[in-house]
């Protein structure tokens, strides 16, 4: 069937193509693809090294293993050695560290084990049951449990946007297990259609909270195994809070758990009385935009104090607080956001963090502060991006420097800062035996006229500045998302096809401080695109780039960013894949969607003015839609909405749909977006469509 101006790729326009090329691809043939294979091919062979493996400190010094060899190194002779094969000591066998119970994607464990090994929480048809290790009758803790009145068992859109995986929590001495008690009766349900292969299909229903529509409401209960008394925990009286990343406190007599708004811009961490029932605020923390959920807590050795993140200042700082409510100590200062927690050593009576400190906001330095808030201090110098492992007895450290275009090298300090020796470098060889070049990292002015902006640029190997090229943006650029960091990077195989690839952080995304992740708050497609065209513009004055061939291409986020920009900039893009996109706001969840940009009934605006269907009819460039089907996460409703509007506006497009897919589609999706962008930004031109007349010629 061939619909109104479409082509179907895969099943009309492509179908031909992708019959030929599959055994090798729809890459196969086109000029560099040589190339491309030889790269791709040796990706994780270009730059190897720099980074120790199998740390181990001792007593004398240090024991390290770097490409496939090991060293010692000494710490009273300050020599470095390699131990001779046959003759390393074995590691001390050390306990291995017990693998994470993976779950599906926005579900939730149906099994918790107790500390004491006795019992196992068990979620069995939405209802809680323990099981005895010694075999014994299943103790049955509720029984009225359905699919929408659910015990030991949270939702999709808490195990999506809120990291809940689990819904059962023993307390450390296995005599209490909280779990939660969730209503989801007010959620609409979503259907997908599974089986579009099979003679049969079969329909897959789920509770998903559209941007807008009521929540489930969210309560705990906590059942004591030696009363077998079944307590109800005073959550609050909001319905359409959320209450989440639910523990116990060190010793079991709390039960703690994150409480917010359902504008996320109110945070309270909570304590309840797990015999009781009864709670209390600890802290509470309030953002004009919003608030993050899952603030950073680390319990000292007492039990009752701990550290925690702010971002009150506008940067991401740590405080010790009590958990009688205190504010003890503001740990950490500055105009700049810290990043993690690295060690805090009680007996030194320190703990050292990494934060993006000046001058250089991609760079991670390790500091180190006193507990009492005193000593403040950076360790590392300032022109590399560190990550660090410091020795048990908190005398030294091992910092794996880099940045964009140095690779990674190794090096051991002392923790007053002073450099000791250096461990592993990398070993690039292969890198220059096939020619090929570092990225490049640059800077521009965002439209504010203040805030820097910055991207990477990668380049084929046999780049000639007397030549132009196409330019692709590769682009995610949803909230609280990052990037471009001041991490090695090697190469973008797809550039020895023939393009100029490049990645852009706009304002939106983090590490930059409050003000700057919130500049997109009630408006996504507008600053955070912005930034994205303006970082094109930026690049099209280097006479190598060629500013009337920039294509665009995204997956998630970054698929409604890519479609959004051809819609909305014609006059910039003239090529966009958008994988798996977003196309309507209104069509995501409540919990990430909101946090954003609240809700439809209080955004009107906003959501009209990001929606990708309000451009439908300014499409000129061309655009390839590709999604799955059974995608539970963006659904593939948000694709046929924009189908029917391109259509309605008479637009032509084309579209590779994923019968058996989810929201990933695979490696094979991602070789025929090359090819999409190749055909319509390299390829022969006589082989193409007759192009539309397009806007006005670029102005920059």
């Amino acid at each position: 069937i061939v619909m109104h101006h479409l082509r179907l790729i895969g099943f009309v326009g492509w179908g031909v193509l992708a019959a030929a090329a599959a055994a090798d691809g729809p890459l196969d043939g086109l000029p560099g693809h040589d190339r491309y294979q030889l790269v791709s091919k040796h990706l994780s062979e270009l730059v190897v090294g720099g980074r120790v493996q199998r740390v181990r400190w001792e007593d004398d010094g240090l024991r390290f293993g770097h490409r496939e060899r090991t060293y010692h190194f000494d710490f009273s002779t300050r020599i470095l050695t390699e131990v001779p094969k046959g003759k390393e000591e074995q590691a001390r066998s050390r306990p291995q560290a017990r693998r994470g119970r993976g779950v599906r994607r926005g579900e939730q464990r149906d099994r918790e084990p107790s500390p004491d090994g006795q019992w196992e929480a068990v979620c069995h048809e939405f209802n809680v049951l323990l099981e005895s290790a010694d075999g014994g009758e299943p103790v049955a803790v509720t029984t009225e449990g359905d699919r929408k009145r659910r015990y030991g068992k949270a939702s999709w859109v808490y195990g999506e946007e809120l990291r809940q995986q689990s819904a059962m929590w023993w307390s450390p001495g296995s005599t209490k297990l909280a779990f939660y008690a969730l209503d989801e009766r007010p959620v609409l349900d979503y259907y997908l259609v599974s089986g579009l292969t099979e003679v049969q299909t079969e329909v897959l229903v789920e509770g998903y909270p559209k941007a807008g529509a009521p929540n489930p409401i969210a309560g705990l209960m906590v059942y004591d195994l030696h009363s077998r008394i079944t307590t109800r925990i005073d959550v609050g009286d909001e319905p359409e809070q959320y209450i989440y990343q639910v523990r116990f406190s060190p010793d079991g007599s709390r039960l703690l758990f994150n409480r917010t708004n359902r504008h996320q811009s109110v945070l309270e961490l909570v304590s309840a009385d797990p015999v009781t029932g009864e709670t209390r605020v600890v802290v509470r923390e309030e953002q004009p935009t919003w608030q993050k959920n899952r603030p950073y807590l680390k319990f000292l050795e007492d039990g009752e104090r701990f550290i925690w993140e702010t971002e009150k200042t506008g940067f991401r700082q740590y405080e010790l607080r009590h958990l009688d409510g205190r504010l003890l100590v503001t740990l950490t200062q500055g105009e700049y956001p810290a990043a993690n927690v690295v060690r805090v050593d009680e007996a030194a009576g320190v703990m050292y963090y990494r934060a993006y400190s000046p001058p250089n906001p991609l760079n991670a330095q390790l500091h180190r502060v006193g507990l009492d808030g005193s000593g403040q201090r950076t360790l590392t110098p300032e022109s590399w991006s560190h990550s660090v492992r410091i020795s048990p007895d908190g005398k030294w450290f091992i910092t794996t420097y880099e940045t964009v275009d140095a690779p990674p090298a190794s090096t051991l300090y002392d923790t007053e800062g002073r450099f000791i020796a250096l461990l592993a470098e990398s070993d690039s060889s292969k890198l220059e035996e096939l020619g090929l070049e570092s990225p490049e990292l640059f800077t521009f002015r965002a439209d504010d006229g203040e805030t820097d902006l910055y991207g990477v640029l990668y380049k084929p190997s046999d780049f000639d500045e007397a030549k132009t090229y196409p330019l692709v943006v590769d682009v995610y650029g949803g909230p609280e998302s990052q990037r471009v960091r001041s991490r090695f990077r090697t190469v973008q195989p797809a550039c020895e096809l023939g393009f100029l690839v490049t990645i852009i952080d706009n304002r939106g995304t983090t590490g930059r401080g409050k003000a700057f992740e919130s500049a997109t708050y009630l408006k996504l497609g507008s600053v955070d695109l912005k930034d994205q065209v303006d970082g094109v513009r930026h690049l099209a004055q280097r006479p190598y780039v060629d500013g009337d061939r920039v294509g665009i291409f995204g997956h998630s986020y970054g698929g409604y960013m890519a479609a959004l920009a051809l819609l909305k900039h014609a006059d910039v893009f003239h090529v966009a894949v958008a994988s798996s996109a977003v196309t309507d706001w209104r069509n995501y969840d409540t919990i990430y969607t909101e946090r954003y940009m609240r809700t439809p009934q209080e955004n009107a605006q906003g959501y009209d003015a990001g929606s990708c269907m309000t451009f439908a009819d300014a499409l000129v460039g061309d655009l390839l839609i590709m999604h799955g089907m059974v995608d539970d996460n963006v659904h593939s409703s948000n694709a046929w909405q924009l189908i029917d509007a391109l259509q309605r506006a008479g637009k032509p497009f084309e579209m590779k749909l994923y019968p058996t897919r989810a929201h990933g589609l695979g490696r094979e999706a991602g070789r025929w977006r090359w090819r999409f962008l190749y055909d319509h930004l390299i390829g022969d031109e006589t082989d193409q469509p007759a192009a539309t007349p397009r806007p006005a010629a670029h102005t920059w």
